[in-house]
């Protein structure tokens, strides 16, 4: 069946619906099951020289250059408070910049994964908590743009990792909504990157699958030949601590650490741990931790420095200086980048 034939058929479908549901529950339904034919671009395999000579124009751009890579790994839904107390995630900010006054942006999650990556959420968290976590394909167009656009423009590169993203045929179109395993359910909410069409039309092979259970998985072998300038690691519902607590996501963090990514692997990588979202304290207070040798140890930081107030903006904009990138939106070019932290 075409690709023609399948949309006609998914249209009639919907509208068969309509006797049965809302016209909310219509348009979510539409918005969800969007047909994009795969990619047929070869993945872009860069060897360490190429690499090195990214980081080396990177750094010519730059006006505040401090690493050559970053690798963002996000968990889910634990208050600062709670995670500050957590041994593993306590243990790892006694070698980085733990920011004690840092907040996410919106409630639920997916609003904050979406400005983590394009500098604004689209104005999604206005549909309340109940409906903003439900995934949107955005068009590809001038205002539906993301960090990806930056990086690829500026001659550097960017991956997303996705922990049990499942097997099937770039971009998983229907299926990739909610995939429960055992060792943890996938969801595509966090993988903001698959919620931009030119994503999925141009670079939909940078979004990695990773089988959790398999020791020399797909980050693994990339970590080993070293990664691309950005990476947004995605874990599953367990090991982020959604469908778990922070204790498992916690020692999920200290091992992926200590096996799939140990310290020898990651000169002049940054790396940064936070949550989407707070679990529901008062001000959405989250904890962010970056780690790094370009990142001065706990005991040389300045606590009023690490008290700045800071959001997933500052984070993006942090990026963006370093790589020499201008900014997405308003949001993020009004964001002023980390500093004080750095050796």
């Amino acid at each position: 069946m075409t690709l023609r034939s399948h949309r006609t058929l998914l249209i009639a479908m919907i509208l068969a619906l309509g006797t049965f549901v809302t016209t909310g529950a219509m348009q979510a339904i539409a918005q969800s099951i969007t047909l994009v034919q795969s990619s047929q671009e070869p993945e872009v395999r860069k060897a360490p020289e190429e690499k090195k000579e990214e980081a080396a124009k990177a750094a010519a751009r730059s006006t505040a250059y401090h690493f050559d890579r970053v690798l963002i790994i996000v968990l889910e839904n634990v208050d600062y408070e709670g995670a500050i107390q957590n041994k593993d995630l306590a243990a790892l900010a006694q070698h980085g910049a733990s920011f004690t006054n840092f907040h996410a942006l919106f409630h639920p999650s997916y609003p904050n994964y979406l400005a983590m990556v394009a500098g604004t959420d689209f104005g999604i968290h206005s549909r309340g908590r109940i409906f903003a976590d439900g995934q949107v394909n955005f068009p590809n167009d001038a205002q539906h743009k993301s960090i990806a656009d930056r990086l690829i423009a500026a001659g550097l590169d960017f991956k997303q990792y996705a922990e049990e993203l499942p097997a099937g045929t770039c971009p998983w179109n229907i299926s990739s909504e909610h995939v429960a395993e055992k060792k943890g359910d996938y969801v595509r909410r966090h993988v903001p990157f698959m919620s931009f069409r030119e994503v999925q039309e141009k670079w939909c092979d940078r979004v990695v699958r990773v089988d959790s259970s398999t020791s020399d998985n797909f980050f693994v072998q990339d970590a080993k030949k070293g990664l691309v300038a950005y990476s947004l690691y995605t874990p599953n519902m367990n090991h982020d601590g959604h469908n778990t607590s922070v204790q498992v996501a916690g020692a999920w963090v200290k091992k992926f650490l200590d096996d799939s990514f140990p310290e020898k692997l990651r000169k002049g990588t940054l790396v940064i741990i936070t949550f989407d979202e707070s679990a529901g304290n008062r001000d959405n207070r989250i904890f962010t931790l970056f780690l790094g040798e370009m990142v001065k140890e706990a005991s040389q930081q300045d606590p009023k420095v690490l008290d700045r107030h800071y959001t997933h903006y500052n984070v993006l904009r942090t990026i963006e200086e370093n790589f020499g990138l201008e900014p997405l939106t308003a949001n993020d070019r009004a964001a002023e980048a980390i500093t004080g932290i750095w050796k």
